[in-house]
């Protein structure tokens, strides 16, 4: 995909970048009898790598502007996701959806991933843990038994963005050599991809405002149950998106793979 200035963009390894960040960030929060233990996950596995596209560095400028904005517009609460969701969108307008979503999903890692990393090292490091009380951490953890629907909710809702972006990226990789935008599975697919990237950003704004009303202590126990309703709400309207996407890439593959 190309950049405005031209430069041709490689989304796919800045969304496994995003997958590192998120799978390594994610709150798990069992409870005992005893006592509630939070436990971030410290997964094993294959590192990333340490050089990148130099398209991905290109893009920093691009993915700190919409970290920034969104995180203002975290502060806000719900009430404006749709405008900010256009408003992102209209932001990326020269960029292909698919890039769009990849672009967007990077600014909220970066968040998201920042948060919860203090979170792992804040015990451990002075100047963590100096940060960690600004942002509220040690109150947010020894709260986390009633906060656990909500972190639930958030993970699920997480994991649902990142399946959706991998189909688009799926479905836009495609080489068009191969596969005809004649091609009624294509054309299907490629119509709800719009709709499905709307959904998508608006998720993570959902995801980020949660995180935000966490630091800034504007969560109420008593609201848990209908943020947590929210959440789940988004969770299942992007379920079907995917589940018509897939579909539709399940149908597409085969042609894929008897081309030339």
């Amino acid at each position: 995909m190309l950049a405005p200035d031209g430069r041709e963009v490689d989304v796919i390894p800045l969304l496994h970048i995003v997958e590192d960040i998120l799978k390594r960030a994610t709150l798990q929060i069992e409870t005992t009898s005893q006592a509630i233990k939070c436990m971030l996950c410290r997964r094993t596995g294959p590192t990333m790598p340490v050089s990148f596209p130099c398209s991905i560095y290109s893009l920093s400028y691009t993915i700190d502007r919409i970290s920034s904005e969104i995180a203002y517009k975290a502060l806000g609460g719900t009430d404006g996701y749709a405008t900010t969701t256009v408003a992102l969108l209209n932001m990326l307008a020269s960029y292909s959806w698919d890039t769009k979503l990849v672009l967007t999903l990077a600014a909220f890692a970066l968040n998201y991933g920042e948060f919860w990393l203090l979170a792992q090292i804040y015990s451990s490091n002075q100047l963590a843990k100096s940060i960690a009380v600004l942002k509220q951490l040690p109150i947010i953890l020894e709260n986390s038994g009633p906060l656990k629907p909500r972190f639930d909710a958030l993970n699920n809702l997480i994991k649902v963005v990142m399946d959706v972006a991998r189909c688009v990226v799926e479905l836009k990789d495609l080489p068009p050599t191969y596969i005809s935008h004649e091609v009624p599975a294509l054309s299907s697919a490629m119509a709800h991809v719009p709709a499905a990237v709307y959904w998508t950003v608006r998720s993570v704004l959902a995801c980020a405002a949660q995180i935000t009303s966490l630091t800034t202590m504007e969560y109420e126990f008593a609201k848990l149950t209908t943020e947590t309703w929210e959440l789940s709400t988004l969770a299942y309207k992007l379920s079907n998106i995917l589940e018509h996407l897939r579909k539709q890439l399940v149908t597409l593959l085969p042609i894929h793979r008897s081309g030339p």
